[in-house]
């Protein structure tokens, strides 16, 4: 039986029996975890051995959002790495950095980084990028974008692309609102350039919650089948996953179990779930019994098959 296909983010801190059952009940692909999970070294260890030894199968995918600068989870544990826009297009220095973080990320017992941003700028302000994007030229964030995940890689981790299509120049925070993205697709097409070029050598990219107008379906792009065939037909080979559909990018959007049921029907390989464990349960005693289900879950485990461990 294939694991769900699913990152999930545990409600404490601390290996325990209400962890280690949530996970054996939902069998997910991979947790995801955050700054409030990070108390100290050793739990963190503790916690990412927890998780391996109770999906011992899998092996399951644990996973941080570790970018550097704002979005620094690390910081938790006292670590402080620079952002992106202090890098100044510099891919060499971006690669350095993103080894030192992999070497952390790898000692402290993850296999994922949700980084780096492939988005274009202009990061505007009240958005979330701010600082956060390589700068607006195409070359350059391709460039820094491919030097993170090489850094990764040789530090045996496994990046991500984030987030598609792209959500520069946006005017609002996705975590809050959903955002309209203008522009037909010569209007976007620098934003999609990163991911085209990076197409082949990405084990993931994270799709955005995003009103797009250079689609015909303007419902949110993570929940859009045209968003996940772009992606294929550019020759991602690797995991197609969901932004967080916990965020408020979705409201009106239906219930956990209607998300799911929505974007992994579409196309998505997998969804992130930061929700509670027992609203995790109740979701899946439904969506797990549908068609997408099963097909995602089927298709995760192939892309998984070709991928670096």
């Amino acid at each position: 039986m294939n694991p769900a296909p699913l990152f999930v983010t545990p409600d404490g801190w601390a290996p325990g029996r209400g962890l280690e059952g949530f996970l054996r009940e939902v069998r997910p692909h991979g947790v995801l975890l955050f700054a409030r999970h990070l108390k100290s070294a050793s739990q963190v260890r503790e916690l990412c051995a927890c998780v391996r030894q109770v999906l011992p199968g899998t092996p399951p995918r644990i996973a941080l959002d570790q970018e550097g600068g704002r979005v620094s989870r690390l910081s938790a544990l006292g670590a402080r790495y620079p952002g992106a826009s202090d890098m100044a297009g510099d891919a060499r220095r971006v690669e350095a950095l993103a080894f030192e973080m992999g070497e952390h990320l790898r000692d402290l017992g993850f296999t994922d980084d949700f980084a780096p941003v492939a988005d274009l700028g202009p990061a505007l302000p009240g958005t979330g990028l701010e600082g956060r994007v390589y700068g607006e030229d195409p070359g350059v964030v391709t460039a820094c974008c491919r030097a993170f995940l090489k850094g990764l890689e040789r530090a045996g981790v496994r990046g991500c692309l984030k987030h598609y299509p792209g959500l520069g120049g946006s005017l609002v925070d996705s975590h809050v609102e959903l955002p309209l993205l203008q522009g037909g697709p010569d209007d976007r097409r620098d934003h999609f350039e990163p991911y085209r070029r990076l197409a082949a050598e990405a084990p993931s990219v994270m799709v955005a919650h995003a009103s797009a107008e250079c689609y015909g379906d303007p419902s949110p792009t993570s929940l859009n089948r045209e968003v996940y065939a772009e992606l294929r037909s550019m020759g991602v080979k690797g995991i197609l996953l969901t932004d967080d559909l916990a965020m408020g990018a979705l409201d009106g959007m239906g219930s956990l179990s209607v998300r799911l049921e929505t974007c992994l029907g579409a196309g998505a390989d997998a969804a992130i779930v930061v929700y509670p464990q027992e609203e995790v349960l109740r979701a899946l005693a439904s969506a797990s019994r549908s068609q997408a289900f099963a097909e995602a879950s089927s298709r995760l485990a192939e892309v998984s098959k070709r991928l670096k461990p």
